[in-house]
C-alpha cells in the first residue's frame, strides 16, 4: 500500500532532476578540483642580514639568512617538520646549514 506513493514520489523526483539537467554523477567530478598552494615568501631586512622565511599554507618551509658582513656567505637555518613530535629527539633542527657548492 506504502509502496505505490513512495515509487510514485521517486519517479517524480527522478524527472525533475533531469528535467533540471542534473547528473549527480557529471556534477560530482567537475566539483574536484586540485588546488596547489604557492609559496608565500617573507623577508625581514636590516643593515647586516637578510632572512626569508618560506612559507606554504601557514606552515614554516624553509629560512635562509643571508649576511651582509665580508666573507660570511649565506646559510639556512633547518626547519622541523609540521607534523613532528616535539617530545621526540630534535635531530639538526633549528641547527645552522651551509651550502658548500652551488648548483
Amino acid at each position: 500500500m506504502l509502496r505505490l506513493p513512495l515509487v510514485l514520489a521517486l519517479t517524480v523526483l527522478c524527472g525533475w532532476a533531469s528535467a533540471q539537467g542534473v547528473a549527480p554523477a557529471a556534477a560530482a567530478s567537475a566539483a574536484v578540483t586540485k588546488v596547489v598552494p604557492s609559496p608565500d615568501l617573507r623577508v625581514v631586512e636590516d643593515d647586516q642580514v637578510r632572512i626569508e622565511e618560506t612559507r606554504s599554507r601557514g606552515q614554516l618551509q624553509r629560512i635562509v639568512v643571508h649576511t651582509r658582513l665580508g666573507g660570511a656567505g649565506s646559510y639556512e637555518i633547518i626547519v622541523g617538520s609540521p607534523g613532528r613530535d616535539p617530545s621526540q629527539e630534535r635531530g639538526a633542527v633549528g641547527q645552522r646549514a651551509w651550502s658548500l657548492f652551488r648548483f
